[in-house]
């Protein structure tokens, strides 16, 4: 019996090792933007390297803390797959690459904290720079990153021509979203056709995109930069006080309570039963609990945008919050138009965010809900704007309000002094009058934080946003756009 089992025995030994041969064989390797550096708490990228010997798919997981990014990646033989992944910063950074039947392979990325700013050198020469202060980076091209939100990794950046030259497209168009954020950029011997892509880039009026003729001026024309305040971006905590509190939840609860309460103390005065009297407040229980599983909770999505009038582009941020309801695993689509600056707002919350190779951004978010708790993403970016203004003090001490731009705008409001005034619908070219004896004192939270936002010696219009369109119809979504002027 025993030889008659021994060539099957054999036999499935051989198929075994035959099939564990033929398992693709991966290679991985990782580095960390900017050198390995980052600013504590702030966001870098990772550059993932992935090559095969067979045809095969692979799934990425990269895990930083408690947040996490998975990607499903194509290998072909021979070919190296790059991903560019953006992350939190911190001092470990997990990479794993699994395939196959469970063929796993790992590495661990460490990531330099540092405690002074970071500042950026691209140049095609040797030339050093250093500023008080600052630690320096050099940085060849390919060392910039492809995603906009790992810009948040260093504090100011000096590029020459050659450098620009070899950017991608998807460097360039992260480059440029930094710029529209407000980033602080010195350009250095820029030719005519990178000047004409860099025009009307940078945020916050063009201060903080700069061009010069040379290096040594690129050093003072940053420190020059840095001796001034730009406006910072809307914090996380701004945001989300824009939102007013989402009372749905919270009725349909008490609701359900009312409801449960009410029928055991129908089936205590009118039984005397007393399985009865045990089962109704249980099959009650039941029914309060499959109704909250049964609701669904729209996400309430919240956009702040800053321009300055005549400027080509706004910079926004964005808060969306997603209630909860039960402690389940939610998995929720992120909206395209945002997706390429999607973080979680709170980086203790464990979230795991499913990236999409070919579109190059996250797709989806997965976290962990429970009744009444809620999570927050969060976006920035930036978008164009055709809102001018031209504002003329008359002798009287109204206002002449004139739409230099070339669209209408709808109705919002014009911040002066501290006060708030009506600002009507006006087509490209007309004007109007704003007499600012009949101010109006406006306590609604969206003007007081606008208030905060302008300058003492400037004004601004704010407007309500049109997102119809610009996001999913689904999402419960609010806007509004701010653009300052010099005071006349």
């Amino acid at each position: 019996m025993l030889r008659r089992l021994l060539p099957l025995l054999l036999g499935f030994t051989l198929c075994g090792l035959v099939h564990a041969g033929s398992q693709p064989q991966i290679e991985l390797a990782a580095t960390a933007a900017w050198k390995g550096w980052a600013r504590p708490g702030r966001a870098t990228e990772l550059n993932i390297r992935l090559t095969a010997d067979a045809s095969t798919r692979a799934t990425v997981d990269v895990v930083a803390s408690g947040q996490s990014v998975r990607a499903d990646v194509d290998l072909l033989p021979g070919r190296t797959v790059r991903l560019h992944i953006p992350v939190t910063s911190t001092e470990k950074v997990t990479v794993r690459a699994v395939v196959g039947d469970g063929l796993a392979v790992q590495r661990d990325i460490t990531i330099a904290p540092s405690e002074s700013p970071l500042l950026g050198v691209g140049l095609a020469t040797d030339d050093r720079v250093q500023l008080d202060g600052f630690h320096t980076l050099v940085l060849a091209a390919d060392d910039l990153p492809r995603n906009a939100l790992a810009y948040s990794g260093v504090d100011a950046l000096i590029l020459d021509a050659p450098t620009l030259g070899s950017l991608d497209q998807r460097q360039l168009a992260a480059l440029l979203a930094h710029a529209a954020g407000c980033g602080r950029i010195v350009v250095v011997n820029t030719d005519p056709a990178v000047q004409r892509v860099l025009d009307g880039a940078g945020g916050c009026g063009g201060r903080a995109l700069m061009a010069a003729g040379s290096l040594p001026t690129a050093k003072d024309m940053l420190k020059s930069s840095l001796a001034e305040s730009l406006p910072p971006a809307m914090s996380r905590g701004g945001i989300g006080g824009l939102a007013p509190a989402d009372q749905v939840i919270w009725n349909r609860v008490a609701v359900g309570l009312a409801v449960y309460f009410a029928v055991a103390a129908m089936a205590v005065m009118l039984c005397s039963f007393w399985p009865v009297l045990l089962l109704v407040p249980a099959l009650a229980a039941v029914v309060a609990l499959a109704l909250l599983h049964a609701m669904h909770a729209p996400s309430q999505l919240v956009v702040w945008s800053e321009g300055e009038s005549g400027a080509p582009l706004a910079r926004f941020q964005a808060w969306q919050q997603f209630p909860g309801l039960v402690r389940e695993r939610t998995r929720v689509p992120i909206p395209s138009q945002l997706a390429h600056a999607a973080q979680a707002c709170d980086l203790r919350q464990p979230m795991r965010l499913d990236y999409d190779v070919k579109l190059g951004h996250a797709t989806f978010a997965e976290f962990e809900t429970q009744l009444f708790g809620q999570v927050s993403l969060c976006y920035a970016g930036s978008f164009p704007i055709a809102r001018s203004l031209a504002i003329d003090a008359r002798p009287d001490g109204s206002r002449d309000v004139l739409n230099a731009g070339t669209q209408a705008w709808p109705r919002g409001v014009l911040l002066d002094a501290g006060l708030v005034h009506e600002l009507p619908a006006l087509d490209p070219g007309a004007r109007t009058t704003v007499n600012m004896r009949l101010e109006q004192r406006v306590h609604e939270a969206v003007v007081r934080t606008a208030m905060t936002r302008t300058r003492l010696d400037g004004v601004a219009a704010l407007w309500e946003l049109e997102l119809v369109g610009a996001v999913d119809a689904s999402i419960d979504s609010k806007g509004w756009l701010l653009v300052s002027m010099p005071a006349p």
